[in-house]
């Protein structure tokens, strides 16, 4: 979920991106006030910066709250039954990336299946403290997916695309998979060989995950290699390699062989995070009294070209066109330079929330 960074004003007009072909459905504004659900999460980080990790002086703040709990629909970025309820029209940026995002979400077919004939609203939050998106399923309500404004502004559609398939591959589609339930009890509760890890001297005699002494039990049956639950997940994100693959042979507007290899590098470095950490990925980060942090940093980048090893031998024939757009192999210094993007993107994200338009 890591990208270079780069220099984002918070006039965002002067930017010129191209709105994705093609277009969408501007629909009447309506006054729904929606619920919106989000896990507690980079708490850590939260306070953190909180204590003075970044200073941002000279730049005007956004007047609204730090974590904005509600975001009231105002008006509609629609594709099919997908949707985004308060996305900003009036900056080319985030409207070429929310059209693109509801463009790739609706070409997948796994995505498709999943919704069926139920809508998805996709709405952004001003959210610091709380994950970067979380998706409910609402049954035939719909499904409701809450995006962090400073994820939309910072970083490009491979990890945008690549964040989404995690949270619905991860929780609610693999939820509703066939025999998800009876397939995943054999992964429940046993120690799992970390892949890359394989010889690491440690007191329990091999570098393990747990889904009973995880932060989040999910997460890691969604990294076991083989588990039904990666599958699902594996399975999205390599669909929507092959569909950013498509739009850069179709020339689509913006489109890039590096979405490809952003998509892929954010897979990787969330399995590997996830599994190196056992679903404590904050031992990773670059923070003031991290002691452990550089042997974290250096285990998540062994695990990370693992995966990559599994991931490209695995790839099945139609999809080896993929293969020559997979990220190199990840160094400990590059999961630094991840994570301090991150920090970094969090920071901005406390300031201004320019995407979110709630007016009337």
């Amino acid at each position: 979920m890591h990208a270079r960074d780069e220099v984002r004003p918070q006039d965002a007009a002067a930017r010129r991106t191209s709105v994705s072909s093609p277009a969408v459905n501007t629909l009447t504004p309506s006054h729904e006030l929606l619920s919106l659900q989000g896990k507690a999460g980079n708490a850590g980080v939260a306070q953190m910066l909180s204590e003075g990790g970044h200073s941002w002086a000279g730049r005007a703040a956004d007047p609204a709250p730090a974590v904005q709990r509600a975001a009231v629909q105002r008006s509609k970025l629609a594709y099919g039954n997908i949707s985004f309820t308060n996305v900003s029209l009036k900056y080319p940026e985030s409207q070429g990336k929310a059209t693109r995002i509801l463009a790739l979400l609706s070409a997948n077919t796994k995505v498709k299946t999943f919704l069926a004939d139920r809508t998805c609203q996709i709405t952004l939050e001003k959210r610091t403290t709380e994950t970067p998106a979380n998706v409910v399923d609402k049954g035939t309500e719909g499904v409701f997916v809450t995006l962090a404004s400073y994820y939309l502004e910072n970083y490009d559609i491979g990890y945008i695309v690549g964040m989404l398939c995690h949270e619905f591959g991860m929780h609610p589609m693999a939820q509703k998979a066939p025999n998800m339930k009876q397939e995943e009890e054999s992964f429940r509760g046993m120690p799992y060989p970390v892949p890359g890890l394989e010889g690491k001297d440690v007191p329990e005699g091999f570098a393990s995950m747990n889904s009973d002494t995880a932060k989040q039990a999910d997460h890691v049956l969604g990294v076991i290699p083989g588990s039904p639950r990666y599958i699902v997940y594996r399975d999205v994100t390599l669909e929507m390699a092959d569909l950013l693959l498509r739009d850069v042979h179709n020339k689509a507007d913006g489109a890039r062989k590096q979405d490809v290899t952003d998509l892929i590098d954010c897979f990787l470095m969330d399995v590997a995070s996830i599994a190196a950490t056992n679903d404590d990925r904050t031992r990773g980060m670059p923070m003031p009294g991290n002691g452990e942090g550089e042997t974290i940093r250096k285990d998540i980048a062994a695990v990370y070209n693992a995966y990559k090893a599994r991931l490209s031998q695995d790839l099945p024939l139609e999809r080896q066109p993929i293969k020559p757009l997979f990220p190199p192999e990840k160094t400990p210094e590059a999961v630094k330079a991840d994570f301090s993007t991150l920090l970094m993107r969090i920071a901005k994200g406390k300031l201004w929330a320019w995407s979110i338009d709630n007016s009337k």
